[in-house]
């Protein structure tokens, strides 16, 4: 698990020190310096809805603030299927932008995250407990010329977020994409 998780992490490394390397050059971009308020998706094996508040700090950092809530597939470790089960998610993004136009940027950025897990099987509760994640992203968020207000972002990274206990066992960790849209104020 643990050299998965290194060898994800040296792609990602590698991958944003070779797209950087042209960055050398920055041009102002219309969302630095304010804030966004939207809709962020996330697939990690199953798919979470959520709300976002993101905001950039100039034109290289930002800081990005989710709420997520979805159900997830999960069985038991004896092979039953649970009936009910779900996730809610408090994620916190930090990035930093190293290629700025006019209307886009590329960014890398790191993340962690706490949240509240809930499975019913069989009408009795299986687990109410917590859950902790942590990964590493690249992504890109862009606007359109003619409504820079509003920021579209896509995020593809690593995920770490496992849970495991005597009755049920969740996988959430690896390949994770996020996107979303923001209005910016």
């Amino acid at each position: 698990m643990k050299k998965r998780f290194f060898t994800c992490m040296t792609v990602v490394a590698l991958m944003v020190f070779v797209c950087a390397m042209p960055a050398l050059a920055e041009e102002h971009n219309y969302i630095s310096n304010k804030v966004g308020v939207g809709y962020q998706g996330m697939i990690a094996s199953d798919y979470l809805n959520g709300i976002s508040v993101r905001g950039w700090i100039g034109n290289n950092f930002g800081l990005e603030g989710s709420f997520f809530y979805g159900g997830i597939d999960a069985e038991g470790n004896n092979g039953y299927k649970i009936t009910d089960s779900d996730v809610s998610l408090i994620e916190v993004k930090a990035m930093y932008a190293f290629l700025v136009k006019n209307n886009s940027r590329f960014y890398v950025g790191a993340k962690g995250g706490y949240g509240q897990l809930d499975i019913e099987a069989f009408g009795d509760k299986v687990t109410d407990d917590d859950l902790w994640s942590c990964g590493a992203f690249v992504g890109s968020e862009w606007n359109f010329q003619g409504i820079p207000e509003l920021g579209f972002n896509f995020d593809v990274g690593y995920n770490y977020m496992n849970y495991d206990d005597d009755n049920v066992d969740i996988d959430l960790d690896g390949i994770a994409v996020t996107f979303g849209i923001h209005y910016y104020f």
